[in-house]
């Protein structure tokens, strides 16, 4: 089930929940609201989940780094969303969202995630990723003609996501990336629209 983002109001903190963008067998993918903040600190505040993740994603990940976030992404439409539990719409459990290419790049759009620990291990990423990765060649598939992802190398987990939601690794940057002193591969996934349409076929 998905929803139009453009024919959703303004969300304030008086605001009821946003309604999702898309429901999957076991999760909500829904617009952010002002109440997320603590919840949404909760799951991000691990060492494990920034571990991977570049430098715009602090850690510590404090109560005002997710009203920051989530105060960036009020105006619809947006391409971040929050991902919670089908039966707790409230309560964060991970983010989701593209950045658009531009230039030469825009028709392309790169998808990142991430996931709290105790949710992890379930298959629940594997199902948020297929299914914004089809809302995505859906509702901006006219624009949209390539979904990407960079992983950092030792991020096992998130490479085998994309894979099982259908991305292609495409090649590895060499030495690409540098944390806190420490440099990583850069792994490259990508899926274009042809392939996931042939991909949807056999579905």
């Amino acid at each position: 089930m998905s929803t139009t983002l453009s024919s959703l109001p303004p969300t304030t903190a008086d605001s009821p929940l946003p309604s999702p963008i898309l429901t999957t067998p076991r999760l909500l993918i829904r617009p952010m609201h002002p109440q997320d903040a603590e919840t949404m600190q909760h799951a991000a505040s691990p060492p494990s989940i920034t571990k991977y993740m570049t430098l715009v994603f602090a850690h510590p990940y404090t109560l005002e780094h997710a009203r920051t976030w989530i105060n960036l992404n009020l105006t619809h439409p947006s391409n971040n969303w929050v991902i919670t539990p089908l039966t707790d719409p409230g309560t964060v459990i991970g983010g989701i969202g593209f950045k658009p290419g531009s230039d030469v790049q825009s028709h392309t759009a790169e998808i990142g995630y991430w996931i709290g620990e105790e949710w992890q291990g379930k298959g629940l990423m594997v199902e948020a990723v297929v299914a914004v990765t089809d809302w995505e060649f859906v509702e901006r598939g006219d624009v949209v003609r390539k979904v990407w992802a960079g992983v950092c190398g030792g991020n096992d987990g998130s490479m085998r996501v994309l894979e099982k939601a259908g991305y292609v690794k495409e090649g590895v940057l060499k030495g690409h990336v540098e944390k806190h002193g420490e440099v990583r591969d850069m792994h490259m996934f990508g899926l274009r629209k042809e392939d996931w349409e042939e991909k949807r076929k056999g579905r």
